[in-house]
């Protein structure tokens, strides 16, 4: 199983709905890492948390939530920008709670 041919033999063994499924997930994570490679490259500094990207990933491109992780770290390692894996600072500002009388 030399040169990637072991993949390729296993995706011969699918049946073709689960083929169209493998399709499916490859092009989904394909379109969620160009559209994260743009917004990344765009922007050297990181002003969106992951979870508000995911969102509206998933809301725009209606890819899944896996597709849209897989595309992340893709992204992530395409760009060289690997100050995106870390959390943005949380807002100095304190919530007030609110008081019982």
């Amino acid at each position: 199983m030399e040169n990637g041919q072991g993949a390729e033999t296993e995706m011969n063994k699918l049946s073709p709905r689960q083929r169209a499924a493998c399709d499916a997930a490859a092009a989904q994570r394909r379109l969620c890492r160009d559209w994260l490679l743009y917004i990344m490259s765009s922007s050297p500094e990181r002003t969106r948390t992951k979870a508000d990207l995911r969102a509206e990933a998933i809301e725009r491109l209606k890819v899944s939530k896996s597709a849209f992780d897989f595309a992340w770290i893709w992204a992530i390692e395409e760009t060289g920008n690997r100050h995106w894996y870390e959390p943005l600072p949380r807002s100095r500002r304190k919530t007030t709670g609110t008081l019982l009388a």
